[in-house]
């Protein structure tokens, strides 16, 4: 395997790392607002799983099965640029819109509700 091919695999690490705990940000800040820990357990394993099959193929596609420790430790070098420097950022955007999402869907039941659909 060529330096550059190493490169590209261990850049690819760290964005889909920082993209894996973004992603994970958001089922979690979705969850928070449910408060619905019965479903979540099930689903955070599925979530989990899914990402790390999709991690798992991209190493074996760009890599041809040939690993490396580096790898893995790139992946979690990635999820820690992404909480040190853009998780405050990207959370709170999140959560702005779950909020209005919230605000959205209250006012839809209400409306429902008024007009005896519910």
């Amino acid at each position: 395997m060529s330096l550059k091919q190493q490169f590209q695999v261990f850049l690819g690490s760290i964005v889909l790392g920082m993209l894996f705990l973004c992603i994970w940000s958001l089922f979690n800040a979705c969850f928070y607002r449910l408060k619905r820990n019965l479903l979540r357990l099930p689903l955070e394993t599925l979530l989990f799983c899914g990402l790390a099959f999709i991690y798992y193929r991209f190493l074996v596609i760009i890599t041809s099965g040939v690993l490396n420790i580096f790898y893995p430790l790139a992946l979690f070098l990635g999820a820690l640029i992404y909480q040190k420097f853009s998780s405050p950022y990207i959370n709170r955007y999140i959560n702005i819109k779950i909020q209005k999402l919230e605000k959205k869907l209250k006012k839809l039941l209400t409306n429902m509700k008024h007009f005896d659909i519910i």
